[in-house]
């Protein structure tokens, strides 16, 4: 026989229940709002920390730009024999520089998480071939070959996120012919699902140098770590890491398949839409068309200036020295200049300042941007204050010769 319990819950009980569930309450709302202080507090100071990389990169940039420039063309002007080794080692010295400052506020940004996933239209071959043009470009010392093979069944124009794939491709290959023994290395893209409106891509970088043990496959993905390579130069150990952080904004990941004394492949997968619609054809630069073009040079850094004129008036361009923003908008609106060139980080009046004021009168004249901020993500905002085009710093001279080539039959940068 079970006998009835009664259980009276009498209002001291009561009290007693409901302070300890308040106390509990306090105690779980004062954590919470612990949390997110702590939270608010390390965003504020990661925003503080990337806005002061953000400045230091650029004031770095401003030399090693003047140093690469000038290193290319000591190249390209019939250097002394005694003198071409040097050169090409300053050369290789300031691009691996430039590319170590890059690398690093990438990973800040990435930290911040401040890069986002870009959707456009490009084509696949054109890409690939222009990726190993890059990279061919950056290890021209090591004779180290590049082979492309493209999977002809995938579609060629797709829709994804053109700037981090070449990002990652170029890391890959440069990693690979690193440690490829001077043997050529292989881009192999190859398609793993093709539908109506999208496509799996697979993309592979295939070296036969040593391998990698597999207790060093972990290691190698980590910040500055390097294995040892007999055709070691310059190097940060940041590329695999780098590689890394954007699969994972791209929602992929890197697969490393390594044979000791056969070599490695480093493998990943990326899903694409396929754009049916035609792209517009690259213009092709043809020099003479720019000749005469008159061009405002606006930039406070005089090594940066003269470099800039330099280039411009290799191929025929009027160009004119500015020295600050407020000089820019007098001169623009007393003058007819067929484009602008403003940099963008100058002291008083900066060229996001000039250029607002310039386009309160004048709507139609094309203003670049000179910059060292990645158009990523800072074009939009740009755009919007009146901006027609970006260039981002250093660039290389073709880049230059385009926009100007494109505002000479337009009348717009873009």
């Amino acid at each position: 026989m079970i006998l009835p319990i009664n259980i009276s819950i009498t209002p001291l009980l009561l009290f007693l229940l409901i302070g300890i569930f308040g106390i509990l309450a306090i105690i779980i709302v004062f954590l919470l709002l612990k949390n997110e202080n702590e939270r608010r507090k390390n965003s504020i100071k990661l925003e503080k920390s990337l806005a002061f990389n953000t400045t230091l990169s650029h004031e770095l940039r401003t030399p090693l730009y003047a140093v690469t420039a000038i290193s290319k063309s000591l190249l390209q002007n019939s250097p002394k024999a005694s003198q071409i080794e040097d050169l090409q080692i300053l050369e290789r010295a300031s691009n691996y520089l430039v590319k170590l400052i890059n690398d690093s506020l990438l990973l800040k940004k990435i930290d911040a998480k401040k890069l986002s996933h870009h959707q456009e239209s490009f084509y696949l071959d054109r890409l690939v071939n222009q990726v190993s043009k890059t990279v061919e470009k950056q290890i021209a010392f090591s004779d180290v070959k590049i082979i492309i093979k493209i999977d002809p069944t995938i579609p060629n124009h797709l829709i994804g996120d053109p700037v981090k794939l070449s990002q990652i491709l170029i890391n890959l290959l440069n990693n690979a012919a690193k440690f490829g023994e001077k043997k050529p290395v292989y881009i192999k893209v190859v398609a793993r699902n093709i539908y109506e409106k999208n496509c799996v891509i697979c993309f592979k970088i295939i070296d036969h140098g040593k391998g990698i043990l597999k207790e060093d496959q972990g290691k190698i993905l980590k910040h500055f770590h390097q294995l040892e390579s007999k055709n070691k130069s310059f190097g940060s150990g940041l590329g695999l890491p780098i590689v890394v952080a954007l699969l994972k904004i791209l929602n992929s990941e890197l697969v490393i398949k390594s044979t000791v004394n056969k070599g490695s492949e480093f493998s990943f997968s990326l899903n694409f839409k396929i754009n049916s619609k035609d792209i517009t054809e690259k213009l092709k630069v043809d020099k003479t068309a720019l000749k005469d073009l008159i061009v405002l040079v606006v930039d406070d850094n005089l090594i940066n200036q003269v470099i800039t004129i330099k280039t411009l008036e290799k191929i025929g361009v009027k160009a004119m020295p500015c020295h600050s923003g407020s000089e820019a908008i007098q001169l623009v609106a007393s003058n007819s200049f067929d484009l602008v060139l403003m940099d963008l980080h100058m002291p008083v009046m900066t060229g996001e300042e000039a250029t607002k004021k310039i386009r309160s009168t004048n709507k139609s004249i094309p203003i670049v941007a000179l910059t060292a901020l990645e158009k990523d993500n800072h074009w939009k905002e740009l755009s919007d204050m009146g901006f027609s085009a970006m260039l981002h710093k250093p660039y290389e001279e073709e880049e230059l010769y385009k926009v100007l080539l494109l505002a000479r039959i337009s009348g717009n940068a873009l």
